[in-house]
């Protein structure tokens, strides 16, 4: 099977650097100047298995409290990396994009963008079910809870 990678021009690139380069976090871009391709964007590769391996050792504990901060993330509408970096375990939320991705109030290409920002490879079907089977929380649990705080914010607002 061929995959048809994206082509844009130029002058988008220059005027939209920012949702180019989400796009090139998931899959590789051609950039075209004057008809002719010059320059490919390519997702950056992801970190070694020895670093995935510590930072597995290192799992984060999950209570109410970690909840309470996730949900509040998420329905925060704040999605710029900078901000998820300092909030935590980057594998674990890059975890909560990937759910989020499938959400139908988050644009889905931001949020796995921002999944790959977070942790290299997690948008991959292998990794994120990976992820899925030993994360400490439960996506169910979490997605209602995140239902339930954007309907409250709906209403105050």
């Amino acid at each position: 099977m061929i995959k048809i990678m994206e082509t844009i021009k130029a002058t988008l690139l220059k005027n939209r650097l920012g949702a180019v380069l989400a796009r090139a976090a998931l899959a590789p871009v051609a950039i075209e100047r004057h008809g002719h391709v010059v320059a490919y964007l390519v997702p950056a590769e992801p970190a070694k298995a020895d670093q995935r391996a510590t930072a597995r050792r290192d799992k984060p504990g999950w209570d109410r409290r970690t909840e309470e901060r996730a949900v509040e993330l998420a329905s925060g509408g704040d999605f710029r990396p900078s901000r998820w970096l300092r909030a935590g375990d980057a594998r674990l939320l890059a975890g909560i994009c990937m759910i989020l991705a499938s959400h139908h109030r988050f644009d889905r290409m931001r949020m796995l963008a921002l999944a790959e920002r977070l942790w290299p490879g997690m948008s991959g079907p292998a990794m994120f079910g990976r992820w899925l089977k030993d994360a400490p929380l439960h996506a169910e649990r979490f997605v209602a809870l995140l239902d339930a705080r954007l309907r409250k914010r709906a209403l105050a607002a």
